[in-house]
């Protein structure tokens, strides 16, 4: 058996924590503590992860085949075809609760309540997983196709790699500028104790942290997507619940911003 090499269990854990499930009863011994926030301590560098093409190469880069690193990849896709997309159905209708973040780019701090009268899409990412960096492209699309019809876009940063790590606001901005985000991006760097626990992390078992609420025009949650993945059809059928995702998105947005 092949001997399993140091990067590629950071690339493992990297991934399984973009969709690590987190129930109730983990979030009361997980997320028991806070995370510290002294910005004096020596910052660490994460790679940012750009596409699953991007994290191939560093598969490979580190002694992985070619096969092996379709085959790594491939496993994660499937088991992402296998997701509850139901979950999540227990926050709609849901009024969203106050966020609770620890700082925002290209943006003044907002409150849910700056945000009504606008239909809101929420999307919690990170710079470690390729489920994310894969969704780039639709967030961006998305905000450049409805911002003039009355959308408010806001993406959130939660680490996942370093969760643990003194606040680096540095390090969210760089993962910012690479994948050229323009819209508001908060920064949920205490999320097992804040926002994202506030408004996911309780109640049933969750498929992933990645989440996207979107919200109509009185901060009520309408729709749940319940994380990962979500693009444009790129002709491969192991993204086809991608697209469906995505489909589905706009059509949730649509529907709102006509109401």
């Amino acid at each position: 058996m092949k001997k399993i090499d140091s990067m590629t269990l950071v690339f493992s854990l990297l991934v399984l924590g973009c969709n690590l499930s987190v129930g109730h009863s983990q979030d009361s011994h997980e997320h028991g503590h806070e995370a510290p926030h002294s910005e004096t301590a020596p910052k660490k560098e994460y790679v940012i992860m750009q596409s699953w093409d991007h994290m191939k190469e560093m598969l490979i880069s580190k002694g992985h085949t070619e096969a092996e690193a379709d085959a790594d990849i491939l496993h994660k896709l499937t088991k992402y075809q296998s997701m509850d997309r139901s979950a999540g159905n227990d926050r709609i209708g849901v009024q969203a609760p106050p966020f609770q973040f620890d700082g925002w780019l290209n943006s003044e701090p907002l409150s849910v309540d700056d945000l009504k009268g606008h239909v809101v899409l929420i999307r919690w990412f990170t710079d470690t997983c390729p489920f994310c960096a894969s969704s780039a492209p639709a967030l961006r699309q998305l905000h450049e196709t409805y911002t003039d019809q009355g959308l408010k876009m806001i993406g959130v940063f939660h680490p996942k790699a370093g969760r643990d790590d003194p606040l680096d606001k540095e390090r969210v901005a760089r993962v910012v500028e690479a994948r050229n985000f323009k819209f508001p991006v908060a920064i949920d760097w205490d999320w097992r104790n804040k926002t994202l626990k506030d408004w996911w992390l309780t109640g049933p078992k969750r498929p992933g942290t990645s989440v996207t609420f979107i919200l109509d025009k009185k901060g009520v949650v309408r729709f749940i997507h319940p994380g990962m993945e979500y693009h444009e059809d790129n002709g491969k059928a192991i993204h086809k619940m991608c697209s469906n995702d995505m489909g589905n998105i706009k059509n949730a947005i649509e529907s709102l911003l006509a109401e």
